[in-house]
């Protein structure tokens, strides 16, 4: 076999698991049906419901979830039959309007809706604006969808269409969404069977309605047209499906990487035609687009409808599938662009160009004529436009941005200059009077902008002509040279004042991005350092609201996956909002991963965008930003691209923190499981000896009762009742420490003198400390301490049991009781072989089995690994603190704590 026709196995390995992932995505999404024409009255909704009553036949779950009939009776007669889904009615301007109730549809859940007009708008409050989102969200929810759309709604021919018909078309669906379509239906008819129909009232039944369409629709010519963009269009979604199936058999590849589309918008009428034409040429090549903007200047210059403009511009190119970029610019436009295009590999720029003066071409040129010029090997496609589409919405001058006070300003530094000049005038020539002059608009074109400086240009000329040129105080002049010097004053001003607040402009882009750059640092720096999901939730809720202004609340899922709010970050109390709705919001973002609220085409009344907070794993909550100057357009793009930065961010720390809770939880878990196994061990050790102690004195009285003597019996019974107790010891013990850790005991507080709980304790130990040496040594005038003193007493005699059983006999046991402010130490020490090294903190242990566990007489410990841990809980209860050392040199000493402030602690 030829090794170049040999399939690479790394690329069959990557095409199998791509299949198998988009298999099991299709496998949960619900299958569309779009039945395609080339306009109203071809029959659409009649076809679509005949499938359905089809499907309805083969025992499939069919619903309608909205059909128009338009009074046509073999339309109404099809819909007999058919389960109907009850309508949601919205009061709209005073009128009731049926809408398609996509909730009930949710709950409902059928096998297959059957949804006319696909582009339809939905009345406004609805949880999407336009019906073609409905139709997304029931595909993600597993339900299938026929529905019924003309070619003129699709959104890259919607101005082809205006074209040929006159006629623009306001309501469009996403090409995207066409595309995706798992199967295209063209319903089509010959335009003379159209007109027909028209004539016959099958398409419109009121008569207007027929005269209206038949003057300015329905004329032949432009049917034809549109028939045959309807089966271009199909034609071309044929030779795609084409392509992806050669691209799965392993043929040639569907999607060409070599070339790569590039639109310039701006915020002219233009810019929409430009984007809809990158659509239909990336979809013939089967190439990739890109629309970007050139934030220069210009933008500054732009009214509040002109950025609303290319905030638009930008979304409906996302929408049809291109990639909308913003690009800073600090040159020229057309250098900007090339600059990038060369940077991302473009092969195509298409740009638009509109009728202007031929003197404003020679004099200036167009943003075309240099493309083409610096192109190179770029090709470059020319849009034309009308005078119309050229407008621009650039406010003027006298309406620009700058308040009243930056002219009178610079009026005052014409005076301020002149001022200072009048001094030096004798000294200097007149020329060199300018350059103090060109300071002052400096000055004020860094300060203030373009407009403010120009004003300062102007008085300047005059103020020079007026009060240091011959004749003074007079606008004449005397001399051609002072002429020449006004003039070139005046230019000089312009060309400076003009590149310095180009300068500013270039200084605010840079301060702006230099901001959100240090946002995002300064926050990823913080969310490092901290733990804990509710102190990084602030964290972030903090850097957010200080960059984009707004109100940020969090949402994170609670331990049933249910969102709650873990952070508002708001500067104001009341706001009037819908807090339902906006949870209701939040929770559609959360489960559809996709950005809803405010300035989106999901839910778009609510009042903040929501954006999910997506990591490896998922998603890991939602961020809510409410601006807190509202506007229906919501945040700009810009600031759209900000807040899904810091919400990756804030994702991926969350993940962090819950990856460490799960380690945390895991360790705890593992620890409980060790300590399970710690305990069993250790009881069923502790408890087997003494219950063979039981057992066998016990069968021995048992089964040599008669033959025994009474000193021997006497001497197993003593071994039942010894071994009893420490049964009943190792329990209480067991219970005590259970106790201590849940917390449940309750101390009760008394005044107590510590050296009559040490004289108690050393009665109640006597018969065990009977071959050692005891030595007290208790400070004078220790003060009374408010304490449990039964649970102190035990303290004392674990500590003293300890020591009897883990020194040699004749040993030396020392107590002593001091003061050591602000607490009163007591420590119980002994001559024995002390703590093994490193073993100080480990000895507090439940069920420690080190070497010190080694009685003196080489048995087993009878406190079964209990005792120091009993008296770690108990002084900790009391606020205390209790250690364990080896002294010198030899022997250990256990200290304990007691405040002296419980004296006065109730």
């Amino acid at each position: 076999m030829n090794d170049e026709s040999r399939p690479d196995p790394d690329e069959l390995l990557s095409r199998i698991a791509a299949e198998e992932k988009e298999s099991q995505q299709e496998s949960k999404r619900g299958k569309l049906k779009i039945f395609f024409g080339a306009c109203a009255g071809v029959g659409k909704t009649y076809a679509m419901l005949s499938a359905g009553k089809q499907a309805l036949a083969e025992n499939i779950d069919v619903m309608i979830g909205l059909v128009e009939t338009h009074g046509r009776e073999e339309t109404k007669k099809l819909v007999e039959g058919l389960p109907i889904l009850p309508n949601r009615e919205v009061q709209y301007r005073g009128t009731l309007i049926k809408e398609f109730d996509i909730d009930a549809a949710l709950l409902r859940k059928p096998q297959l809706i059957l949804l006319d007009e696909l582009a339809h708008s939905n009345a406004p409050g609805s949880r999407h604006p336009k019906r073609w989102q409905d139709v997304e969200e029931l595909l993600d929810a597993g339900i299938s969808v026929y529905t019924t759309i003309n070619v003129q709604h699709l959104e890259s021919l919607n101005d082809v269409v205006a074209r040929i018909t006159g006629v623009w078309v306001k309501e469009t669906v996403p090409d995207a969404l066409f595309d995706k379509a798992d199967e295209i239906s063209l319903v089509d008819i010959p335009s003379e069977e159209l007109l027909k129909r028209l004539k016959e009232g099958k398409v419109y039944i009121a008569p207007e309605a027929k005269k209206r369409a038949a003057q300015n629709f329905f004329k032949k010519s432009n049917l034809i047209a549109l028939r045959e963009l309807a089966l271009r269009r199909t034609a071309e979604r044929v030779d795609a499906l084409m392509d992806m199936y050669k691209t799965k058999d392993g043929g040639a590849h569907g999607w060409s990487g070599a070339e790569r589309i590039m639109v310039c918008i701006g915020p002219d009428a233009l810019s929409v035609k430009l984007v809809r034409v990158a659509k239909r040429m990336s979809g013939g090549l089967k190439a990739h687009w890109a629309a970007i903007y050139i934030e220069n200047e210009r933008h500054y210059r732009l009214n509040k409808e002109g950025q609303e403009a290319v905030e638009r511009t930008l979304r409906l190119a996302e929408r049809m599938g291109g990639t909308p970029h913003i690009i800073q610019g600090h040159q020229k436009a057309a250098d900007e662009i090339l600059t990038y295009a060369r940077e991302n590999g473009i092969t195509k720029i298409i740009v638009g160009k509109t009728p202007r003066p031929r003197w404003q071409e020679i004099l200036w040129g167009t943003l075309a004529d240099q493309l083409i010029r610096g192109s190179a090997d770029i090709d470059v496609y020319i849009v034309t436009g009308d005078s119309e589409e050229r407008k621009t919405l650039t406010s003027p001058f006298w309406k620009t941005k700058s308040p009243w006070q930056h002219y009178l300003y610079a009026g005052l530094m014409t005076v301020f200059c002149t001022l200072l000049l009048f001094p030096a005038a004798p000294h200097v020539e007149t020329v060199n009077l300018v350059l103090g002059y060109l300071i002052g608009i400096v000055s004020i074109a860094l300060r203030y902008g373009r407009w403010p400086s120009l004003l300062t240009t102007v008085t300047s000329a005059f103020a020079l002509n007026f009060f240091f040129m011959n004749p003074k105080y007079s606008l004449k002049l005397s001399d051609d040279q002072h002429l020449v010097t006004i003039i070139v004053l005046m230019i000089t001003g312009m060309i400076i004042g003009s590149q310095t607040a180009h300068l500013r402009l270039q200084a605010i882009s840079a301060r702006k991005r230099e901001k959100n750059t240090s946002t995002l640092f300064a926050m990823t720096r913080e969310l490092t350092a901290s733990r804990g999901k509710i102190t990084l939730a602030q964290i972030a809720a903090q850097h957010m609201s200080d960059v984009l202004d707004s109100d940020i609340f969090l949402w994170l899922p609670d331990n049933k996956g249910l969102l709650q709010t873990v952070v508002a970050e708001t500067e104001t109390e009341a706001r009037s909002i819908d807090p339902v709705r906006e949870e209701s919001v939040a929770n559609w973002t959360f489960t559809h991963s996709q950005n809803a609220g405010l300035g989106t085409d999901t839910l778009p009344s609510a009042k903040a965008l929501y954006v999910p907070m997506i990591s490896s794993g998922g998603v890991v909550g939602v961020i809510g930003a409410m601006p807190h100057e509202q506007s229906p357009q919501g945040f700009a793009t810009d600031k759209v691209e900000i807040l899904e930065a810091l919400a990756n961010i804030t994702a991926s720390a969350l993940e962090r923190a819950n990856a460490a809770e799960l380690v945390e939880q895991t360790m705890i878990e593992a620890e409980s499981e060790k300590l399970r196994n710690i305990l069993l061990s250790s009881v069923s050790h502790d408890l087997r000896t003494p219950l063979a102690a039981i057992t066998g004195a016990a069968s021995t009285l048992l089964l040599e009762g008669g033959k025994i003597t009474e000193e021997y019996r006497k001497e197993l019974l003593r071994s039942i009742h010894e071994e009893g107790a420490r049964l009943a010891r190792m329990v209480t013990n067991l219970l005590d420490v259970s106790s201590l850790e849940s917390g449940s005991v309750k101390l009760n507080r008394e005044l107590y003198f510590i050296e009559e709980l040490i004289g108690s304790a050393l009665m109640r130990v006597d018969p065990k400390l009977g071959k050692h040496k005891v030595v007290t040594n208790i400070e004078h005038g220790l003060p009374l301490l408010r304490m449990d003193g039964l649970l102190i007493e035990q303290v004392l005699i674990n500590l003293l049991e300890n020591a009897a059983e883990y020194t040699p006999s004749g040993t030396t046991i020392t107590i002593t009781a001091q003061t050591v402010k602000p607490d009163v130490h007591v420590i119980v020490s002994d001559d024995g072989p002390g703590i093994p090294a490193g073993e100080e903190e480990r000895i507090f242990d439940k069920f420690y089995a080190g070497d010190i566990k080694k009685d003196t007489r080489g048995g087993e410990p009878k406190g079964g690994g209990l005792g120091l841990a009993i008296c770690r809980g108990i002084i900790h209860a009391h606020g205390g603190k209790i250690w364990g050392q080896n002294t010198q040199p030899k022997g250990a000493a256990f200290t304990f704590t007691l405040p002296i402030r419980t004296q006065e602690a109730e």
